[in-house]
């Protein structure tokens, strides 16, 4: 009498090999197209990056303290508050000890705006008015938003009566297809309704 081994499956050696074969074969294709979809998004994310900084060129500040502190040394793109009372941070300078340089520190207050246009922001140390001139420091972009982090040119009266950079960082919230797609219109139309470009700057 011919025996027939099984494995603890209940499947012939043959059968249980090839099985084990095809499901290796589903985990490469399956890892291969997950990988190629990070890639993907990673260099659709890069090129919104990329044309949302011509679009919005970043500023460089400089290192000064006292009044200077925060002053705007190379200007990229001004942009203006289209709405009031946007909470802000307050720049800041340290440094790691008293022989070491000083570096700026910015505290910023968040703003996020949602694909339907719903706003929930952190309280800040000041409020900025309609009109108030920002510049964005930098960029960043992910799956399905676009960080600018901003910083008025001029400084801002705080509460307390003294002055200051004030730093706000928005996201926008978008569809994650918007941004596979690099659809930089619909991109920096929705950015523009909160900061418009400056023309006069």
């Amino acid at each position: 009498m011919s025996v027939l081994w099984e494995d603890s499956a209940g499947l012939p050696p043959a059968a249980a090999k090839g099985d084990s074969m095809h499901r290796f074969m589903l985990l490469i294709v399956s890892t291969s197209m997950a990988l190629a979809a990070l890639v993907g998004t990673g260099h659709a994310a890069a090129s919104v990056r990329d044309a949302l900084s011509e679009r919005f060129r970043p500023s460089r500040i400089g290192m000064a303290t006292g009044s200077d502190e925060g002053r705007v040394v190379t200007k990229g793109t001004v942009l203006r508050l289209t709405a009031d009372r946007i909470p802000a941070g307050v720049l800041r300078t340290t440094q790691l000890n008293t022989k070491s340089p000083r570096f700026p520190v910015h505290d910023y207050a968040r703003v996020a705006i949602d694909e339907r246009g719903r706003v929930s922001a952190e309280p800040g140390s000041v409020a900025l008015t309609q009109g108030t001139r920002m510049v964005v420091l930098n960029l960043k972009t992910d799956r399905d938003r676009v960080r600018l982090f901003t910083h008025t040119l001029d400084p801002v009266q705080l509460p307390d009566g003294r002055t200051a950079h004030g730093c706000t960082e928005f996201v926008f919230t978008f569809d994650p297809t918007t941004l596979n797609t690099a659809d930089i219109a619909t991109v920096a139309a929705r950015i523009e309704q909160w900061l418009a470009v400056d023309s006069a700057s």
